[in-house]
């Protein structure tokens, strides 16, 4: 599936970084040592796009990539006025190292806290967005299943536990008044 990097070689995180690039995106690269004996660079590449477009950047990840991305999680973060959501994925998932991770990295406003649901490009991501639905309030537009996974049913409406904010349950919220500087 999708184009290899030249020569039915797969593609490295640099070629997969240009291809972003020239789509207009922002786009960096981290590397971390690894290894105890035989150190390794693990790479990681980040790419900050849109939240209207992380349907379509998913979508041209999987076209792009030589095999099929593994998904991680969505993790989350209350940023003050926004929630970043990362999308975290890697290619070359469980060979010795030729793995490395592409997150998308995704600001929203919280007074309009949506974006669209990728459970139809990769179907088993419906847990973590049903997860960032309930726990940080996103509204996740066409996901197929709203219910709650963690919080009880008469869990209170418009609280969210991740959140560090008005929102969050209220003893929560006074761990976090030492980092709101």
């Amino acid at each position: 599936m999708g184009i290899s990097g030249g020569g039915g070689e797969k593609m490295t995180a640099e070629e997969i970084m240009q291809k972003f690039k020239e789509k207009g995106y922002e786009v960096w690269l981290k590397e971390k040592e690894a290894g105890v004996k035989n150190k390794v660079k693990r790479k990681s590449i980040w790419i900050k796009l849109p939240r209207d477009e992380i349907k379509d950047a998913v979508e041209y990840f999987v076209e792009i990539s030589e095999e099929y991305p593994h998904f991680s999680i969505i993790s989350a973060s209350d940023e003050g006025d926004e929630v970043e959501l990362n999308y975290h994925f890697t290619l070359g998932y469980g060979k010795l190292l030729e793995e490395f991770a592409v997150t998308f990295k995704v600001l929203i406003p919280k007074n309009d806290l949506r974006i669209k649901s990728i459970t139809s490009i990769i179907p088993a991501v419906i847990f973590s967005e049903r997860e960032i639905k309930e726990m940080m309030g996103v509204e996740i537009e066409d996901l197929p299943d709203k219910r709650h996974m963690f919080l009880t049913k008469d869990f209170p409406e418009g609280i969210y536990p991740w959140r560090r904010d008005e929102t969050a349950p209220k003893d929560t919220n006074k761990l976090y008044e030492g980092w709101k500087e």
